[in-house]
């Protein structure tokens, strides 16, 4: 055989297996890249919890966040636009972080009949410092001379520590009958509250 001149090279030859597998790999990413370009594009931003928020509770901004979920997603959610209906609602229901809150989750409990909703001023020493979730049973007593007799009442919304630190505001449910005293003694700083069993 007779030598090959210098300078000339041999053309490499390219396999018809590597050729198929290239195509396809390239093939394959545009399909990849279509498909995560459909996703993004298909995505909606709604409204979750972002903190644990308990039943009677009112809902602030902090509470609330926004994420994107896909389109494909059919969890129900409100949409971020809603945000602004949920801050300073009172929730139904407990709403742990990362759920997503409904319109239907939050709102006023509309009063029985024959109750009233009266709205108390209470020192500390006036109340428990325990917890007491809105549906808990408790008992005012006046402490105006001569005595007066003690009102059973449930609180509607959980007390709240005013700014100076030394006074809660507490809502509670009373017989319409007891409405009138409860907040007249209440005004006067002539009322307790006791936290009492359910059924007594």
């Amino acid at each position: 055989m007779a030598p090959r001149p210098s300078g000339v090279q041999l053309r490499a030859r390219r396999s018809p297996a590597l050729v198929a597998l290239g195509a396809l790999l390239v093939v394959g990413g545009g399909v990849g890249a279509a498909a995560l370009v459909s996703l993004n594009a298909d995505q909606r931003a709604v409204v979750v919890m972002a903190s644990d928020v308990r039943r009677g509770d009112a809902l602030t901004r902090e509470d609330l966040a926004v994420v994107e979920v896909p389109g494909t997603m059919t969890v129900e959610a409100l949409g971020a636009a809603d945000l602004p209906t949920l801050v300073g609602q009172r929730t139904l229901t407990d709403l742990p972080a990362g759920s997503f809150p409904l319109a239907r989750h939050v709102g006023e409990q509309p009063l029985p009949d024959g109750e009233s909703l009266v709205g108390l001023r209470l020192p500390l020493g006036k109340l428990p410092t325990a917890d007491m979730p809105p549906g808990t049973p408790v008992r005012l007593v006046g402490l105006a001379e001569g005595g007066s007799a003690d009102t059973s009442a449930v609180v509607a919304a959980r007390p709240t520590l005013l700014d100076d630190g030394m006074t809660y505001a507490v809502d509670v449910r009373v017989a319409d009958a007891e409405a009138a005293t409860v907040a007249r003694l209440s005004a006067a700083d002539l009322l307790a509250l006791v936290v009492v069993t359910e059924g007594r």
